[in-house]
């Protein structure tokens, strides 16, 4: 199993913390985003890691390497006019024919999440806070076991609970994907959508289960944000 983490963004609303440093190595109690993503995944055995760059992406790669030798660093050099479909999309050759995570690197979680992820039936999932509700995430609705659709548009009568950004694919789900990526930025130029357009538009073809989640997270996207993750991971 390999793990795609995506940290090109710029993490604006972080300003002026992100004003020297990426958002991913903004700390939570001291601990950068991304450095407890990688720490979950190698608790969890999983230590064939991408990690996609952009925005202060030579501080990023420093960080990184000075603490976990073996992360793959891609950089997304068009990171200012791109989104995170774009940056998966340069990971498609890295995840080719393998089954892989994908998450979004401004989400602090448990361990326990990747655990229950790797440990779920379903080849590929999303992990979902069913009976959660929030306007700023992305939402997913469930028909008989199958996710049918992920969008931040989804009203909440109608959602099965939120997703917290992590995804896991199988090889032939991960080649779906990435085939809809190349779809979307190659044929249509669409190179600001959200990975889970591509997604969404594959959820026909491929079959998505809800993998319930299992442990805490945060996404992190303002001030507020951090010191509501800080408070809930004070034990960490």
């Amino acid at each position: 199993m390999k793990a795609l983490i995506l940290a090109a963004g710029f993490g604006s609303r972080l300003a002026p913390l992100t004003d020297t440093i990426p958002k991913s190595l903004v700390p939570v109690n001291g601990k950068p985003i991304l450095f407890k993503q990688i720490e979950n995944l190698y608790e969890n055995g999983i230590t064939d890691i991408t990690v996609i760059s952009g925005y202060r992406a030579n501080m990023l790669e420093a960080a990184v390497h000075d603490c976990f030798r073996d992360v793959n660093i891609i950089e997304s050099v068009d990171y200012r006019d791109t989104n995170n479909m774009y940056s998966a999309y340069l990971a498609r050759e890295a995840m080719a024919g393998e089954p892989f995570l994908m998450m979004n690197a401004d989400v602090f979680m448990d361990a326990s999440v990747i655990e229950s992820l790797l440990h779920f039936s379903g080849e590929n999932a999303i992990v979902t806070d069913i009976g959660f509700y929030l306007e700023e995430s992305m939402k997913v609705i469930e028909k008989d076991g199958r996710i049918t659709h992920i969008s931040k548009q989804i009203p909440q009568a109608e959602a099965l609970g939120a997703s917290i950004d992590v995804y896991r694919f199988s090889a032939e789900g991960g080649a779906a994907f990435f085939r809809k990526c190349a779809e979307f930025i190659e044929e249509k130029g669409e190179k600001k959508l959200w990975s889970e357009v591509a997604l969404d538009a594959i959820l026909d073809e491929v079959a998505f289960e809800a993998c319930p989640l299992n442990g805490r997270w945060f996404e992190i996207d303002n001030h507020d944000d951090l010191a509501a993750a800080e408070r809930i991971f004070a034990d960490e």
